[in-house]
């Protein structure tokens, strides 16, 4: 293996900062999330295809900042004027109770423009439970958002009403009196008026739409929940235990051994012109098929060898790109390295290549609503994988769904 192509295997551990919150757990496949579609059915031509009622109508370009209408609702062929501009773009707004937001997307990642339903309500009101479950937690905010399919991977600001004492935010959803980690909200301050009040603010990815959730707040012990944290993760490790985390921090185990006889059958040797210079960025990348533990007696029964026990093919590893790589390229040079078969084709209507196979899995392998997605930092993009551009920290996961991504988190068939 090439030192330029080496895929780094180190371990990361799954962080879940707050001390407060060690009833908050790490988001896997958590009944929902966000879902790339293109992959698995097809679903980026049925958003190609689809008709918006504005399309044949002269359609003002979207300006980099746009006030929201009172519905909230960006129209897909106002997202068109700004698909593939490598641009940021934001959306503002203000809840009923005067709590300030922005949405920001990034035009370069909007590939299949889709219509956005950005209004956003916040209260304080039924968060009394939630705090108990995040060990009584000081602060929780309730958030509640409209069903849509993202457009692009979106960050969400608020800008609250008063300052909230705390070092670290968790942005959560609680399903079956549980919490679920999402992502961790940065933390900023910012004052306003004579009297310069000052407001906390809050930033976090969105991956996730439809219904309520959480940002949960409070002080920390600093590194001794990290270390705690990251023992535990090596001893699951070590245990051989599936840890696959949130979408907002997978956490790093070593390659498993390659399957006897996998063969690359994308037609690629690997390959890349690029410098060791070049080099520099780096993603994380894992390929797991655990939904077919428990859909086992839909597998062909000649793929049952290829299935590992744990459901992990490839577990997260940091992996080395280069800058203009797509998803497909590192998938193809992982499983090169790896000795991981891999079958792709190239499909014109999509302008995209189409995964068909990893490890010898392949669509409908495992029921007719079976066959491989990805995402990348917890959002499954609606186009196919060799146009998503990936950038340095990007967390990349390969899934096998069985159930048209609604059991991996997809929520397009909702």
């Amino acid at each position: 293996m090439s030192a330029k192509r080496k895929i780094s295997m180190k371990k990361k551990g799954i962080a879940l900062w707050l001390a407060l919150l060690l009833g908050v757990s790490s988001l896997s496949g958590c009944g929902g999330g966000n879902g790339d579609m293109t992959q698995l059915s097809e679903k980026g031509a049925e958003i190609l295809n689809s008709s918006d009622e504005d399309s044949d109508q002269d359609v003002e370009p979207l300006k980099t900042k746009t006030k929201l209408p009172e519905d909230g609702i960006i129209t897909q062929a106002q997202m068109e004027t700004i698909a593939g501009k490598d641009e940021k773009y934001y959306f503002v707004g203000k809840t009923e109770n005067g709590i300030s937001y922005k949405w920001t997307y990034n035009g370069s990642q909007i590939q299949n423009p889709v219509e956005q339903k950005l209004l956003v309500e916040c209260t304080e009101d039924g968060t009394e439970e939630i705090k108990k479950l995040a060990n009584d937690a000081p602060y929780a905010l309730k958030v509640t958002l409209e069903k849509m399919n993202l457009a692009a991977p979106a960050k969400l600001t608020l800008t609250l009403k008063e300052e909230w004492n705390a070092d670290k935010v968790l942005y959560c959803i609680e399903e079956d009196g549980k919490l679920y980690q999402l992502d961790t909200a940065k933390i900023t301050t910012k004052e306003s008026g004579k009297k310069k009040t000052k407001h906390t603010v809050l930033t976090f990815n969105v991956t996730k739409t439809g219904g309520d959730f959480y940002l949960i707040g409070g002080s920390t012990t600093g590194e001794e929940a990290d270390e705690n944290n990251d023992s535990a993760e090596k001893k699951q490790a070590q245990n051989g235990e599936n840890t696959s985390g949130s979408s907002s921090g997978q956490s790093g185990t070593s390659v498993p051994d390659s399957n006897a006889g996998n063969t690359n059958t994308s037609g690629d040797d690997g390959d890349n012109t690029g410098n060791d210079e070049d080099a520099g960025m780096t993603c994380t990348f894992s390929i797991e098929c655990s939904t077919i533990l428990n859909n086992w007696d839909n597998l062909k029964e000649s793929k049952a060898e290829f299935v590992p026990a744990d459901g992990w093919i490839l577990y997260p590893s940091e992996v080395e790109f280069y800058e203009g790589e797509t998803v497909f390229d590192v998938l193809k040079r992982v499983c090169n390295e790896a000795g991981i078969q891999m079958e792709s084709e190239w499909t014109p209507m999509y302008n995209s290549y189409y995964v068909s196979g990893i490890n010898n899995l392949y669509e409908f392998d495992c029921g007719k609503d079976s066959g491989w997605m990805y995402a990348v930092n917890g959002w499954y993009p609606n186009y196919g994988c060799s146009k998503y551009t990936l950038e340095d920290g990007d967390t990349v996961e390969w899934r096998y769904t069985c159930d048209l991504g609604r059991d991996v988190g997809d929520q397009y068939y909702d």
